[in-house]
């Protein structure tokens, strides 16, 4: 894999040289392009990523912004014959509020960022980047207490959509969502140390090591119980969770969205023939799922929404869910669609399961639990795809075909996934 920088000036919009042309290195192993740190500090060049100009298997291009001393024998061009700054000028001739054009992808957003950013902090050395796409840009801000985390975030309040009649944004607003949930719920959720509502920024505290490198399963059973006990906690509170900013994902809902996920889309498009054949059936095959899961009686309360190991952070024993983006108002359980995950074999840990589903023991037997829970797992897929394909529209170039690739694959769970896997968890 070869990674190129297009390295600008903020002053000017001039291009970084080496003598061997455009910055550029060979990274071994498998790249997810918004993971910037490490291609950063392979990079030895102090910038900031602005925005992944291109991604292919074997080649993967950024623009970024210069952010301090340059390597030595470089030079600063006003302008390079090359496809990458072509691509790179292109993006910066867009103009303020463009459609799917995040603000952190320009240059002079990092001036206002990190301003604000020292405003609220001690710093005690150069904030590095961590992550950045279309839908986040992660920074890490050394303290003299410890690291703490900027998250700038995609909002239906600051990014507009490539279409005027563009589905909507199904994100919450974390910023101000962590902040009712932590004072209400303290030591629940992580508790932002500053928030701006309006730009939907926020610095967090350093919450610990992945869930997913944990060994100890008996932190993995306190997870899950902590998280039900979380959710259990605004049972009955749905007009608060909707003011908070959850989104509205029902079952409701989904059952009202079925035609039209499964029916003639860009998304469906993408499928084989002979699946497409198979999504009227599965439609009435999930509104039966939804009648019956409904009818079990575990009430809908807070949903996380992309719970998986890796959103879970441990640190000191406790455990703690993070980005809450995908916040929503719907049944619990579909949040485990997303937990039981074999890239971490100890999430199939049947305790796991056991111990998540007798947090819910006063609204339903075990049997009818446990149907819910295969119900879920039908019904979490098609959650999903929902997320990814209300996603297309907010984002563009590498970001939006991901969001593609995942509408699809969730898609392909709801049509293979009628019964469930969970029976051997």
């Amino acid at each position: 894999m070869i990674v190129t920088a297009v390295v600008v000036r903020a002053s000017d919009e001039a291009v970084l040289l080496l003598p061997s042309g455009l910055p550029q290195l060979e990274v071994t192993g498998k790249l997810w392009f918004p993971d910037v740190e490490a291609v950063l500090q392979q990079l030895e060049i102090e910038a900031y990523v602005l925005a992944c100009l291109d991604d292919e298997p074997d080649s993967t291009t950024y623009l970024m912004v210069s952010a301090g001393a340059t390597p030595p024998n470089s030079e600063w061009v006003p302008d390079l014959d090359d496809p990458a700054v072509v691509a790179a000028r292109k993006h910066l001739a867009l103009p303020a509020g463009s459609p799917v054009t995040p603000a952190w992808t320009m240059p002079g957003w990092y001036a206002e960022a990190l301003s604000w950013i020292g405003e609220q902090l001690q710093l005690t050395g150069p904030v590095a980047q961590v992550r950045s796409w279309g839908l986040s840009n992660v920074l890490r801000c050394p303290t003299a207490k410890g690291d703490v985390y900027f998250k700038a975030l995609a909002h239906s309040s600051t990014i507009r959509p490539a279409r005027m009649d563009a589905l909507p944004l199904l994100f919450a607003h974390e910023p101000r969502l962590l902040k009712h949930l932590s004072d209400e719920r303290p030591g629940a959720v992580p508790a932002p140390l500053a928030v701006d509502e309006k730009r939907v920024w926020m610095l967090l505290p350093d919450v610990g090591h992945p869930l997913a490198d944990s060994s100890d399963v008996s932190v993995w059973i306190e997870a899950l119980r902590g998280h039900a006990r979380l959710q259990r906690s605004y049972v009955d509170q749905t007009d608060r969770l909707l003011e908070f900013s959850c989104v509205d994902r029902r079952l409701a809902v989904l059952d009202a969205e079925l035609d039209r996920l499964l029916g003639p889309n860009p998304v469906t498009d993408r499928l084989d023939a002979d699946e497409r054949e198979l999504l009227p059936r599965r439609a009435a095959q999930l509104r039966e799922a939804i009648n019956e899961l409904a009818a079990i009686g575990v009430p809908e309360t807070l949903l996380h929404g992309d719970l998986h190991p890796r959103n879970l952070a441990v640190r000191d024993g406790r455990v703690l869910v993070f980005d809450w983006t995908d916040a929503a108002v719907s049944h619990p359980f579909l949040d485990l669609v997303t937990f039981f995950d074999d890239r971490s074999p100890i999430s199939m840990d049947p305790r796991l399961k056991d111990a998540y589903l007798a947090e819910w023991e006063e609204y339903a037997s075990s049997t009818e639990l446990r149907r819910a829970l295969e119900l879920a797992e039908e019904l979490g897929a098609l959650h999903q795809t929902m997320t990814s394909m209300h996603l297309l529209d907010h984002v563009s170039g590498p970001s939006n075909e991901s969001m593609f690739r995942g509408a699809v694959w969730w898609l392909r769970q709801v049509i293979t996934c009628a019964g469930s896997p969970t029976d051997s968890a």
